[in-house]
């Protein structure tokens, strides 16, 4: 039965947060309840005891609640509760698809629909053309997209939607066009963030708690989103009812928000994260984004990694002509020194233009050779190949021939800085300075001004930076901080044009002595210098990611 639940997305709900979301939309003795997506019946349950507490006789209260779900089991387990602890079942509960459900309008939609990726999930298609009309969301949705889109349908003008949903859309490009529906479709009253992970199989969860405004001509919302982190779902336990001025007072983070302030295209998580900070950062001249002075890009994506990367204790690295061989830097933990030069790296790329003709009796052809030869097999699949340079990936890549990666690689060069796609615990910004070939676990970022180079490196390599470069990533389960090219675009960059010589000149012996030292507070005292921080702006710099990188520990474990 768990496995089940796992692959159709339905995850278990504390008690304390269903019945919060339930408090805040269930407001009246004759509110109508809709639980998309009843599993075995938390939220279900806690509604019944809400219209209750509202004066809402036994009877009443089962009719007015609605619900559906696809697995016949969980709700025969619910039915059986019901009968129960209710002495009946509840009449409007039962076995349907949601997307072809036939509900009345309701005043209140409450639940923690499923989280199935957009490609596991049966009859995506159908589900997806189902709203194409109307919206234009990317291929890369998920299911709990669609899901809301298809449930809110259902709610009254008026009605209170408290649902709980991954956070991916905050972030992600592919969330824009459902930040447009919600801020199109609801004043959202506020989203309720989580450091800890919360349901094992979504580290990151959001609570939306939103009212759907009237069917009529699209006013400026007047209202402003609370953003709330709360350390655990223990910000809902105690005695009493809470509101969400009293999540505010005992969160971790907080933030007031004018919902007229929030854009789809903004990254709406960083006011979850550290939001005293990225609001100073956000208001201030003296920041832009990274893209104003560099471009990153993912570093060589080689495809066959056991065939174009070559460990130092690899037998074909001493058959194989140094001059077919260059140095690569494979991983971010591989370094985390300030610098990085050729002899630094302990792994090389197979680097070879040259064509099998010319290659005639060197180790460089056997070693293709044997690639040719040999039988690949499929991911996920029986099948094979036969042969590398016929697998699927290698021949979409266009290369001539198949084994020429130095195209690629050279384009991502000069690459002055290379930025880990993927921190956890510690982070670095990493001086490229001989123009190592980075691999696909770096951003190479080339600098446009040789000028600008070692004070960017002096700011990215600075707590400030730190800090801005993973409130620009995303956590993941496992405590990982994502970032993407997109992304890194985004970082809030100190703005190196507009300071001084003098000013740069300060970045840059701060960013030398960090070479020698290694010591982070030298770039502080530098960065902070130049931005005229005081103490008190230094101390919540800090604070703010020591959160953040607690916030990748706890939800690694």
């Amino acid at each position: 039965m768990a496995s089940e639940q796992k692959q159709r997305g339905q995850t278990y709900t504390p008690e304390s947060v269903s019945s919060f979301l339930v408090e805040w939309a269930v407001r009246d003795s004759s509110d109508t309840v809709l639980e998309p997506s009843v599993g075995e019946g938390r939220f279900v349950f806690d509604a019944y005891d809400r219209l209750l507490d509202l004066g809402a006789s036994e009877d009443a209260a089962r009719g007015q609640i609605y619900g559906a779900d696809i697995d016949e089991e969980a709700v025969e387990t619910l039915q059986e509760s019901a009968r129960e602890q209710t002495g009946a079942e509840f009449p409007h509960v039962g076995v349907e698809n949601i997307f072809e459900a036939d509900f009345p309008e309701v005043d209140a939609l409450v639940g923690n629909p499923p989280y199935v990726i957009r490609h596991r999930f049966e009859n995506a298609e159908n589900v997806i053309e189902q709203f194409s009309n109307e919206y234009n969301f990317s291929d890369q949705s998920d299911l709990y997209v669609y899901f809301l889109l298809q449930a809110t349908e259902f709610l009254a003008p008026g009605g209170k939607m408290a649902m709980i949903v991954s956070n991916s859309w905050m972030k992600r490009k592919y969330g824009e066009e459902f930040k447009r529906f919600l801020l199109n479709e609801f004043y959202v009253h506020g989203l309720i963030g989580f450091q800890e992970r919360v349901f094992d199989d979504l580290a990151n969860a959001v609570c939306i708690l939103a009212e759907k405004r009237e069917n009529t001509i699209r006013m400026p919302a007047t209202n402003d989103v609370r953003f709330v982190q709360a350390d655990s779902t223990d910000i809902f336990d105690g005695s009493g009812s809470k509101s969400l001025d009293d999540l505010t007072d005992t969160a971790v983070q907080a933030a007031r928000v004018p919902q007229r302030a929030l854009g789809p295209e903004d990254y709406w998580d960083i006011w979850l994260r550290a939001p005293d900070v990225f609001e100073a950062i956000k208001g201030s001249e003296d920041f832009v984004p990274l893209s104003e002075f560099a471009t990153p890009m993912i570093g060589v994506q080689t495809l066959a990694k056991d065939f174009y990367i070559i460990e130092e204790n690899d037998a074909a690295r001493d058959d194989i002509e140094d001059e077919y061989l260059r140095p690569i830097a494979y991983s971010s933990r591989d370094h985390q020194s300030p610098v990085v030069r050729a002899e630094d790296c302990s792994y090389r790329v197979f680097w070879c233009p040259t064509s099998k003709e010319e290659l005639a009796g060197t180790a460089a052809l056997e070693y293709i050779e044997a690639a040719e030869n040999r039988t690949v097999e499929k991911r996920y699949s029986d099948e094979t190949y036969d042969g590398l340079h016929n697998k699927t990936r290698i021949r979409n890549a266009s290369r001539d021939p198949w084994y020429d990666l130095t195209d690629e690689a050279v384009s991502r060069l000069p690459s002055e800085i290379l930025l880990p796609r993927r921190v956890y615990q510690n982070y670095t910004a990493v001086w490229n300075a001989d123009a190592v070939v980075p691999n696909e676990n770096f951003l190479a970022t080339t600098v446009k001004d040789e000028r600008y180079l070692k004070p960017l490196l002096a700011y990215l390599n600075s707590h400030l930076g730190e800090l801005c470069l993973r409130l620009a990533g995303q956590v993941y389960g496992g405590g990982v901080c994502d970032l993407n090219v997109s992304s890194s675009k985004t970082i809030q960059t100190l703005d190196l044009a507009a300071r001084t010589d003098d000013e740069l000149e300060t970045l840059v012996d701060a960013f030398d002595e960090f070479v020698e030292s290694e010591d982070r507070s030298v770039l502080d005292e530098a960065v902070y210098s130049v931005l005229g921080f005081s103490d008190v702006e230094r101390e919540e710099i800090r604070e703010a990611l020591d959160l953040a990188i607690d916030e990748s520990l706890s939800k690694g474990s």
